[in-house]
């Protein structure tokens, strides 16, 4: 299989309790043809739990080798996560070189935002369900049922409750270095740059209900570690509980 290309992307640091994380890119095509060959470049985020020598990566991004070799250092890649249904391309690569466990959100990996599960191309090797057990010790895994195609969380117990987020979660109160300027005016016009924001562009293609938006908002969590956007680090609950009520407004 040919792997995606490393994209530009940081450092792998430390966050909290044995969980790093390093940001990288993602390159999309215009939102709307009119906008032509324009493409938009933002930022997202892959986690790494460090449980003694192993790592558990969530939303994966493909490292360059210098990346690999920090990843090397900290412990062996035994499981990745896919959180959310748009996301996972960089997944095989992880599984394949690392003979790791891929688990995965139930809903098909496609390219882009198709639906239909006759373009996919990878499958995982463990389905994650409401009240799955997960390759984590002390975490348990939440599911929007309610949103086509679904989308999880992990909720860690520590710290007062860490949660990770796919597309759903998102916090991104400016735009970072990885955004390119289309995306700076797009993403800004879309909605997405906002903090403690539920993905527009999730809320508009899953359509998740507004009664379980608020059910996970209220989850025991204080730290938020989202795909896209920066970490929340206390008190995220709170600003989640009102993005909720607002939510669809």
């Amino acid at each position: 299989m040919i792997y995606p290309e490393p994209l530009p992307h940081g450092e792998l640091h430390h966050i909290i309790n044995d969980i790093y994380m390093v940001t990288g890119s993602v390159e999309m095509k215009a939102p709307q043809p009119k906008y032509g060959p324009f493409k938009m470049t933002f930022s997202r985020n892959m986690m790494v739990i460090k449980q003694g020598g192993e790592l558990i990566l969530v939303n994966s991004v493909r490292l360059n080798e210098k990346g690999i070799a920090q990843l090397d250092e900290l412990g062996d890649v035994t499981h990745v996560v896919r959180l959310a249904a748009f996301h996972g391309f960089d997944d095989p690569f992880y599984k394949e070189t690392f003979k790791a466990t891929l688990w995965s959100v139930e809903a098909p990996y496609v390219r882009g935002f198709a639906k239909s599960t006759k373009e996919e191309y990878y499958r995982a090797d463990r389905i994650l369900k409401p009240g799955s057990e997960l390759p984590i010790k002390g975490a348990s895994y939440h599911e929007f049922t309610t949103s086509h195609p679904k989308e999880g969380l992990i909720l860690l117990e520590r710290e007062g409750g860490i949660l990770l987020a796919g597309d759903s979660m998102q916090n991104w109160p400016k735009p970072d270095k990885y955004f390119n300027w289309f995306a700076k005016i797009m993403m800004k016009r879309m909605g997405f740059i906002a903090p403690s924001n539920f993905g527009p562009g999730w809320l508009e293609l899953a359509k998740p209900e507004k009664d379980e938006l608020m059910e996970k908002a209220r989850l025991d969590y204080s730290v938020l570690l989202p795909a896209h956007g920066n970490p929340i680090m206390a008190n995220a609950q709170q600003g989640f509980i009102k993005a909720a009520e607002q939510a669809y407004s």
